[in-house]
């Protein structure tokens, strides 16, 4: 069974600022790849000030990995970033606010469907009351046309089929979990826990619907309600990266850096490859001013991603990382 996610995105900020006559212009700079690490060789970010007042939009095209945002003179700025066959990603600045000593965005964008491990080198197993489904062959066939569709991102059409096997067989769990992330992707998490709940009444023991009811709870910001949920989860699945990823993030967003580093020790010691882990260790880090571990986990990933675009693009920060250790020394 697959796991969809939401858009997971791990982020490394680093500021560059063009000082000139009048308002300072703002320069981002970043790398966008996917989950095995690889560049994503085509893709385009729209820019949007925000702002009470309506702007036309830039959408700029780039290629191999890396992009340059320049010009930015407002204070706030969301960056939308768009690839066929993965899921959109949005990156947020407030430059008014930041207090971040660099600004470069390392960005994971995630296709549209995705396994999980429960340990390194064991396939993701559904529960035993899944397994039990006695589905209609109709049911399965659309439902099979929906994870087609969804894969290539026709997300409108995928919803046609998973609804269509859930009409023939109510209580087709993949099929609802399945239609539930869609809605988390169309940031509808009171559509997607709705469809979620019923599956979860159909078999509580199934840990990918939990795991995606404590995402669509995350994204309605119901910290405490997708907490216990990912406990639960790691109460019964104490190895699983993914949950401990979310716990940490979780932390990170109510500002609980301690916490969320010790969840993402746990995660990358389950799952040295997950990529978001790392990242979100290396902005942990940077809130709480610990340069040498942000260091670490730059080095980590740097070790992780056999790529010479990222590598050259790592090391930069890293220098500027050197130079602030340097300082307080």
């Amino acid at each position: 069974m697959k796991l969809t996610k939401a858009v997971l995105l791990g982020f490394l900020f680093c500021a560059l600022i063009e000082r000139g006559h009048g308002a300072p212009a703002h320069t981002v700079r970043g790398v966008v790849i996917s989950t095995d690490g690889a560049v994503i060789p085509e893709f385009s970010i729209t820019v949007r000030a925000v702002s009470q007042n309506p702007e036309l939009c830039a959408r700029k095209r780039f290629k191999n990995g890396e992009f340059t945002i320049s010009g930015l003179t407002k204070d706030r700025y969301q960056l939308q970033i768009h690839s066929p066959l993965y899921i959109p990603a949005r990156l947020d600045f407030d430059f008014n606010s930041s207090t971040r000593p660099t600004e470069y965005p390392i960005v994971i964008l995630h296709s549209y469907r995705n396994e999980q491990r429960v340990t390194p080198g064991e396939e993701y197993t559904v529960s035993a009351k899944t397994l039990q489904e006695k589905i209609p062959a109709d049911a399965e066939d659309a439902y099979m046309k929906g994870v087609a569709l969804h894969r290539e991102g026709r997300l409108p059409e995928a919803l046609i089929q998973y609804g269509t096997a859930i009409r023939i067989y109510p209580n087709f769990v993949r099929a609802l979990g399945d239609l539930s992330a869609i809605y988390i992707l169309f940031n509808r998490p009171e559509s997607a826990l709705m469809f979620l709940r019923r599956a979860n009444q159909i078999d509580d023991h199934n840990v990918v619907i939990k795991v995606n009811m404590g995402i669509a709870l995350t994204e309605q910001r119901d910290y405490a309600g997708a907490m216990k949920l990912f406990k639960n989860v790691l109460t019964g699945s104490p190895r699983l990266a993914f949950a401990h990823y979310y716990v940490a993030r979780i932390h990170y967003l109510q500002k609980k850096y301690e916490d969320a580093e010790q969840s993402i020790r746990k995660a990358i010691e389950n799952d040295p490859h997950m990529l978001e882990a790392s990242m979100l260790m290396i902005d942990v880090t940077l809130q709480q001013r610990k340069y040498d571990q942000a260091r670490e986990a730059l080095l980590h990933i740097r070790q992780a991603i056999d790529n010479k675009i990222i590598s050259r693009f790592i090391d930069e920060q890293l220098a500027t990382l050197a130079s602030l250790t340097s300082g307080f020394d």
